[in-house]
């Protein structure tokens, strides 16, 4: 059985869609039930599918993951990370204790971040430092 999800859109948020695999458990479907109004159950067992069904594809077997996966370095990521965190490249060199160059050059890619760089930004950012390589 699959459940899927979609919730309804709010400020600019895209809907959520999400799905189990497996035998589900009553007490989980109550609960989704109760808390989405739009679910929609699919069989995953039954071989038939209607023609106005989407296709559910796995995200890692896009076109799209496989890009952005492309363009995902440790720096981009460094960046990102950064500003979610709501960080200047002056304040996260300062936590770090490096030269905001050095913030900048690992940003841009022309410096690498090694394992021990990579364990001190994650903790200035209060973060895993696998999310730097993800």
């Amino acid at each position: 059985m699959l459940a899927v999800v979609r919730a309804p859109r709010m400020q600019s948020i895209e809907p959520v869609c999400f799905s189990i695999q497996g035998d589900v458990p009553d007490f989980v479907m109550k609960y989704l039930h109760s808390k989405f109004a739009d679910i929609r159950i699919m069989d995953t067992n039954s071989a038939e599918e209607s023609e106005d069904e989407d296709e559910l594809v796995r995200w890692e077997d896009t076109d799209l993951h496989r890009e952005i996966r492309a363009k995902m370095t440790p720096g981009s990521n460094l960046k990102l990370l950064r500003t979610n965190f709501k960080m200047t490249q002056r304040q996260l060199a300062e936590k770090v204790g490096i030269a905001v160059q050095a913030i900048s050059a690992m940003e841009r890619g022309r410096a690498p971040i090694g394992r021990k760089m990579a364990h001190k930004l994650a903790d200035a950012l209060g973060t895993s430092y696998k999310n730097l390589f993800w």
